[in-house]
Parts: structure tokens; C-alpha cells; sequence
């Protein structure tokens, strides 16, 4: 019983759109010109304006337009050298640091902690810390899926994880 009213809602809805694009493709054109109105040519048509030249002339002025510096004169400019004391500075010499052997095996994160579990092997002793922890003066910062990166004295380093 639905679908026979289904059937004939849908029958109904179609014819109704295709005569709404059928009155539009074929009545619709009688009112298009309707609006439109007939102009003459204006082949013949002469312009009847003409442009006038704005001159001037630009003046160079003797004071400073921002107000900066009431003694800025153009006429009366003068060239003086400042000579700065060199200072001998000693740059700073790099301290070599001497970075253990590091490798990076992995880490592992766990449900319920924040940080992961790291698997580092400093000078060929095998260690299981986390992010932000310290082993050997070494700060072992952040782990990635391929590398750690990890800091001493300031300076950091990013080792690359070995593929076993």
C-alpha cells in the first residue's frame, strides 16, 4: 500500500519538474525582448571634451618634515667621522665535549604513562629511562620512532636508531 503512493508521489513530483523545464525552455522567451530598446548608431559621433594638463612644481623645503631633527638643514650638511676603540675581543673558544657511545634502540609507551620508556645503550652498558631523565651527565630529551635526541653540557645531539 506505501509503495503505491510512493510510486505515484515520485510520478507526480517528475512531471511537475519536467514541466517546469519545459515552460522555461519554450514559454519563457516572450517577455526576454520586451525590455529592450532600439539605439541608433554612433558612428557619427564626436567627442566633444578635451584634457587639461595639471602641472607643477616640486620645491625642495630646508627643514625636516617629521620633526625629528630641528637642525637638519640640506645647505649645510657636513660630513664628520666617528671613530669607535676597537676592542679586542678573544671570541669564545668551543670546548671539544667528548660524547660517549651512544645507541638508540627504541622506546616503548605504556598505557597509562605519559613518557615513553626509552632502550639507550651509553658506553656499551644497556639503560631503560625515561624522557627527562639523566644517565651518565646525559639528558635523554625527547624519543622519536627513529631517532633521540639528547643533551650534555648544554649542547644537544640527535642519534639515529639502529635497525637490528
Amino acid at each position: 500500500m506505501n509503495k503505491k503512493y510512493l510510486n505515484s508521489t515520485l510520478i507526480v513530483l517528475f512531471i511537475v519538474i519536467w514541466g517546469g523545464v519545459f515552460y522555461k525552455y519554450f514559454g519563457g522567451k516572450k517577455h526576454a525582448d520586451g525590455g529592450l530598446k532600439v539605439v541608433s548608431s554612433i558612428s557619427n559621433y564626436k567627442h566633444d571634451y578635451a584634457v587639461a594638463k595639471d602641472t607643477f612644481q616640486l620645491k625642495l623645503i630646508d627643514r625636516d618634515p617629521f620633526g625629528v631633527n630641528d637642525k637638519f638643514k640640506r645647505k649645510s650638511k657636513v660630513k664628520t667621522r666617528i671613530t669607535k676603540p676597537k676592542n679586542n675581543i678573544k671570541p669564545k673558544v668551543k670546548k671539544n665535549i667528548v660524547w660517549p657511545t651512544i645507541t638508540y634502540h627504541g622506546f616503548v609507551k605504556g598505557e597509562h604513562n605519559t613518557t615513553r620508556l626509552i632502550l639507550v645503550k651509553i658506553n656499551k652498558k644497556l639503560y631503560r629511562k625515561r624522557e627527562q631523565q639523566t644517565v651518565e651527565d646525559i639528558t635523554l630529551t625527547k624519543a622519536y620512532n627513529d631517532s633521540l635526541i639528547v643533551s650534555l653540557n648544554k649542547n644537544t645531539k640527535t642519534i639515529k636508531k639502529i635497525n637490528d
